[in-house]
C-alpha cells in the first residue's frame, strides 16, 4: 500500500486527506487547441469542428481553429521554401468543411491552383493571354455603383499623375451620369473617355481603354467574371505591371463585397507585400480588417518577410486585428535584425528560438490569444 493508488495491497485502507490527493492530481497539460469553432457553430447553427487537427509535442493532437471569439483574421509569415504554400492550401481546403463556406484566393505562382480545382472551384490567371476581361462600369445605373466608379476612375487618373481637384471629380461624375443612360454593353471606359471634355483626363484614361495596353483587361463590353463559392485569382503576370495591378484588384475587391452575406468566407492574400505597398490597398485592407468580421469574413495574410508588414503603414492594424499568427521555420530568426522584427510581434526569446530551430515544411509556430504552440502537419 505504499504506492499511490495501489488499493489492492492497501489492506488497512487508511483515509487520505484531500490535500494529499490533490498532490497526486495532474493539474497541467499541453494546450491542444479549441475542440470546436464556437463562433461558426453559433453563426451557421451547425456543428463546427476545428479547422484541422495536427500534432504537437508528445504526439498530442493539436486542433487549429480559424477564429478567436468572433475574429478570424490570421497572419502567416515565413521565408521561401518553409512550407507556406502547403499550409495555405490546407487551410483553404479545410475551410470548406463549414456550412456554406466561400473561399477566395489571391495567389502568386499558381501554388493554390491544384487545391482550387480539387474543390471544384474556378482558377483565373489575371493578365495572361485569353484571361478574364472586365467591364467595371456596367452597373453604374445604380447610385452606389456609380459612386464607387467615380472613386475608382479618380484613382486611375491620379495614378497617371493628374491632380484630382473638385473640378476633376465633377467632370468624372457628370460623364458617368451621362454614360449610365446608355445600354449596358456601351458602359465602357472607351465610352466614358468620349464623354469627358478634358483632354488631360482623356489622356490619363487612354492606357485603360482599347487604345492602350490594359484595355483588353478593363475595357470589355461584357464582364467575364461570374462569382462562385471557390475562386482563385493568379496575380503573378499582373504584378509585372503596377499600372494594371491597382485597377484590376480594386475592382475585384469591390465585386467580392457582393458575396459577403454572412456565410463563412475566407480571403487569402498570398505575397501580401504587393497589397501593403500600395496606399490605396492599405486603406482598403485596414477597413476590411475592422469591418469584415461583422460579415463573417476572415482575411489571411501571407508574406515572406516580417519586415514587409512591420514597415507598412497599416502594421498596427494588422497586429491588432490578427489574433492568430503562424510563423514558419526561419533559421535566421535569431539574427539581430530579424529578432527585432519578431519581438515587435510580441514574441519572447524562447519563442524566437523555437522558430529558428523548427523543421521547414513540417513544423509551424502558432501565436494566439488562447495559447502558443509548435505543431506539425
Amino acid at each position: 500500500g505504499s504506492l499511490p493508488g495501489h488499493v489492492y495491497a492497501n489492506v488497512r485502507q487508511p483515509l487520505v486527506h484531500t490535500l494529499n490527493l490533490a498532490h497526486l492530481m495532474p493539474l497541467s497539460s499541453v494546450w491542444a487547441g479549441p475542440a470546436t469553432n464556437e463562433y461558426l457553430a453559433k453563426v451557421t447553427q451547425t456543428e463546427a469542428p476545428p479547422l484541422l487537427v495536427a500534432e504537437t509535442s508528445g504526439s498530442t493532437p493539436f486542433r487549429l481553429s480559424t477564429h478567436v471569439e468572433d475574429v478570424g483574421h490570421m497572419l502567416v509569415v515565413g521565408p521561401t521554401g518553409a512550407g507556406k504554400s502547403v499550409l495555405l492550401a490546407l487551410i483553404a481546403l479545410q475551410f470548406r468543411r463549414y456550412a456554406g463556406a466561400q473561399v477566395y484566393v489571391f495567389d502568386k505562382g499558381n501554388s493554390a491552383r491544384a487545391a482550387t480545382l480539387a474543390m471544384g472551384g474556378e482558377h483565373h490567371a489575371l493578365g495572361a493571354d485569353g484571361s478574364l476581361a472586365f467591364q467595371p462600369l456596367r452597373s453604374i445605373n445604380d447610385q452606389a455603383s456609380r459612386s464607387w466608379a467615380a472613386e475608382w476612375i479618380a484613382s486611375l487618373v491620379a495614378h497617371e499623375n493628374v491632380t484630382v481637384t473638385p473640378e476633376v471629380k465633377e467632370a468624372i461624375w457628370s460623364a458617368l451620369a451621362s454614360l449610365a443612360t446608355a445600354p449596358a454593353q456601351e458602359r465602357t471606359l472607351t465610352g466614358l473617355s468620349v464623354l469627358l471634355q478634358s483632354n488631360a483626363l482623356k489622356t490619363a484614361l487612354m492606357p485603360y481603354t482599347l487604345d492602350g495596353p490594359f484595355g483588353r483587361l478593363l475595357d470589355a463590353d461584357h464582364d467575364g467574371l461570374a462569382l462562385s463559392d471557390v475562386q482563385c485569382f493568379e496575380t503573378e503576370e499582373l504584378m509585372h505591371s503596377q499600372s494594371a495591378l491597382l485597377p484590376v484588384l480594386t475592382y475585384l475587391f469591390q465585386r467580392l463585397e457582393e458575396r459577403f452575406d454572412g456565410r463563412p468566407t475566407l480571403i487569402m492574400l498570398d505575397e501580401a507585400w504587393v497589397y501593403l505597398d500600395n496606399p490605396l490597398f492599405a486603406a482598403r485592407i485596414r477597413e476590411w480588417l475592422k469591418v469584415l468580421r461583422k460579415k463573417n469574413v476572415s482575411v489571411v495574410f501571407a508574406t515572406q518577410s516580417l519586415a514587409d508588414i512591420a514597415g507598412s503603414g497599416i502594421a498596427p492594424a494588422i497586429i491588432e486585428s490578427c489574433p492568430q499568427r503562424i510563423f514558419l521555420p526561419n533559421d535566421r530568426a535569431v539574427e539581430p535584425q530579424a529578432r527585432t522584427a519578431y519581438e515587435r510581434f510580441g514574441l519572447s526569446e524562447r519563442q524566437i528560438e523555437l522558430i529558428a530551430r523548427a523543421t521547414p515544411k513540417r513544423q509551424y509556430y502558432l501565436q494566439s490569444r488562447r495559447g502558443n504552440r509548435l505543431f506539425e502537419l
